[in-house]
């Protein structure tokens, strides 16, 4: 059975639909994606959706391993191969045969490893720590990355020729502040879930909460949400849950629209005279809808964002991106959506 992915936006829906054309095939499968996003569910969905759904699906985090542990981890080793190895033990290749192996934060593993995982890639052949012999696992692998693993290969920190037989079909998750419209069935899914799991009324929110948690940029991504309605739920307020109850980050200006409750009860940066698009805005806005006032809103900022982004990196979009906080290709789709030129800002 599919794991259930909550979501309303297009580049959602397209995801899915790429990922429902290769899950048939055993082609290797590499998932991009900041923290949180949940690139082990896609892994899930993607097994789900093959023809090896009936057999194992294992999930491993490299980073959770030392180099001496993750070979014996992922490919086991025979009797005596070590101290205190007295028995033989299968490793995860092992257990994964017929099934999906899933690698995620395939960055971490260290360079001698990636040679290994490179053969066992190439041919699903393997040697048990100890052994002389090839043993060889039918698995389909799907790996995964929190950072930009093209900037690891030219630093020389991740092998060229791994990257590219892993990078079969690439899939990039974008973060959730690039897809606001899941915001709001996310929170819908997880305040009904949570509610169900602890035998709880369902959480209420005010309208300034629910309004702060549209706007707030969620840096720990789809986890962050949950983990907010959780705590939430946890807490039992009785009462609808306020700004000041919800359990997020607070951003500085640089960072973004700072988002704490005005006296007056108003968001404090929307009543603040500021020399920018969204200044004023009771005087700019007024009698336009909620919904084409606050795309003009954010179309503001991102310009500004931008403009200040590429200009404290002299152009360089790599870094500003990096700055940001953004993958490299979503801050170029945002340059692009507002035509700002790189070369404008350098020299």
């Amino acid at each position: 059975m599919k794991p259930e992915i909550v979501h309303a936006s297009d580049s959602q829906r397209a995801l899915l639909k790429r990922l429902d054309r290769v899950a048939p095939t055993d082609a290797e499968i590499l998932i991009s994606g900041p923290s949180g996003v949940g690139k082990e569910l896609f892994a899930a969905y993607v097994h789900a959706a093959s023809h090896r759904r009936d057999q194992p699906f294992v999930a491993v985090n490299c980073a959770n391993l030392s180099e001496d542990m993750l070979e014996n981890e992922i490919f086991g080793h025979a009797r005596g191969a070590f101290t205190g190895a007295q028995s033989s033990a299968h490793g995860i290749a092992a257990a994964a045969d017929g099934g999906t192996l899933f690698l995620d934060e395939i960055d971490a593993l260290p360079l001698p490893c990636q040679a290994k995982i490179l053969r066992f890639a190439q041919l699903r052949e393997y040697r048990r720590l100890g052994e002389t012999f090839v043993r060889r696992s039918d698995v389909r692998l799907i790996a995964a990355s929190n950072v930009d693993l093209l900037a690891r290969v030219r630093a020389g920190l991740f092998r060229e020729d791994l990257y590219f037989r892993l990078r079969v079909v690439p899939v990039d998750v974008l973060p959730l502040v690039d897809r606001p419209e899941d915001i709001p069935v996310l929170l819908a899914h997880f305040v009904a879930k949570y509610a169900r799991d602890y035998n709880v009324p369902p959480i209420e929110l005010s309208p300034e909460a629910e309004h702060h948690l549209h706007r707030y940029p969620w840096p720990g991504n789809v986890r962050e949400l949950e983990n907010c309605v959780r705590c939430l739920t946890c807490l039992r307020l009785e009462r609808p849950a306020l700004v000041g109850d919800l359990p997020l980050l607070r951003f500085s200006p640089t960072d973004g629209p700072e988002v704490a409750p005005a006296a007056n009860g108003r968001t404090a940066w929307l009543t603040e005279e500021l020399d920018t698009p969204w200044g004023r805005v009771e005087a700019e806005f007024n009698g336009l809808p909620l919904k084409e006032a606050k795309s003009k809103i954010v179309e503001g900022f991102e310009r500004i964002y931008l403009d200040s982004a590429l200009q404290a990196a002299s152009g360089n979009v790599a870094e500003a991106a990096r700055r940001s906080g953004k993958h490299r290709r979503a801050f170029f789709e945002l340059m692009r959506r507002y035509g700002v030129q790189a070369d404008d800002y350098r020299g």
